[in-house]
């Protein structure tokens, strides 16, 4: 199964994730994504002052973007 990586980004900042996810297709990663955003937006970053400035960038295992999404 393919892995892939689920980075935060804002216009300073860039955390990578290093262990990824084991999901079955592109598609499936680009949904994650979607709702860790939501999840993100709603939660932990709703509180911060520069929650509207991430975004979440997707890559597979060959480090191709897959997909981005804002918070």
């Amino acid at each position: 199964m393919p892995r892939y990586y689920f980075h935060l980004r804002s216009k300073d900042r860039f955390i990578w994730d290093e262990e990824g996810v084991d999901l079955p297709d592109p598609t499936t990663a680009q949904g994650a994504a979607d709702k860790v955003a939501a999840e993100l937006h709603g939660g932990l970053l709703h509180e911060s002052k520069v929650a509207c400035c991430w975004t979440v960038a997707v890559t597979d295992e060959g480090d191709q973007l897959i997909h981005v999404t804002s918070l």
